[in-house]
């Protein structure tokens, strides 16, 4: 199909797999994130995302005094609909744990970011609607982190129906024909790289005449 922009026997560079040893230490701390990505039966898409801070022993709740290990300090979880667009149609909080009857006031802001774009714009959405002590910092972060998980689940889902259209034997997606959000946002997606030499020679630019990256978190 294009094995001119990628042979077979290309020699990809070896990753390091694994951190470095550690020093003696202790555990005390962890946060979980789970994020997941959904297309609804009526065409709409979700994306959710679910947060948990634990400590490994007893822990001292300024409301509640001192609490088992098996109780969160923070417990939230979120959930946005989108169209095909990437706009926001609606958005859905819950915190099962959180350390002042105070954190619920940070719910009522998040109606806010529906119609905003998370292909355009989020982080910005986010600082306007939701920063400072207009919204809640935990939910923050987890929507912030969810504009990435959208593209994944939204982009990912149409590149998979790019693949199962092709005829078989299915050896190598196409390149690309048109250009994409995530290019030049990171190192190997940059436009002047062998990624998109190999995989949208169209869109080359050669070295030194692509734009500056930016951050990969930054959709907007």
């Amino acid at each position: 199909m294009h094995e001119d922009q990628a042979p077979a026997d290309r020699a990809a560079p070896t990753p390091t797999r694994e951190l470095p040893a550690q020093a003696p230490r202790r555990h005390l701390h962890t946060r979980a994130i789970i994020m997941q990505g959904f297309r609804r039966d009526d065409g709409l898409w979700e994306v959710e995302g679910e947060m948990k801070d634990s400590k490994t022993a007893p822990w001292p709740s300024w409301e509640s005094g001192e609490q088992p290990a098996d109780v969160p300090i923070h417990h939230m979880r979120v959930r946005i609909t989108l169209d095909d667009t990437y706009t926001v149609r609606a958005v859905a909080a819950a915190l099962p744990s959180i350390p002042f009857p105070e954190c619920t006031g940070g719910m009522p802001p998040l109606q806010g970011l529906v119609g905003a774009s998370i292909a355009r714009g989020w982080r910005k959405a986010l600082e306007t609607t939701l920063g400072g002590t207009r919204g809640c910092t935990h939910l923050r972060e987890l929507l912030m982190n969810l504009g990435t998980v959208a593209y994944q689940t939204v982009g990912g889902e149409a590149r998979r129906q790019e693949w199962e259209a092709l005829p078989e034997p299915r050896i190598r997606p196409p390149v690309s024909t048109s250009p994409k959000p995530h290019w030049d946002k990171c190192v190997s997606w940059r436009l002047d790289g062998e990624v998109i030499r190999r995989w949208a020679p169209d869109f080359y630019q050669g070295p030194g005449k692509a734009s500056p990256g930016t951050s990969p978190a930054d959709t907007g």
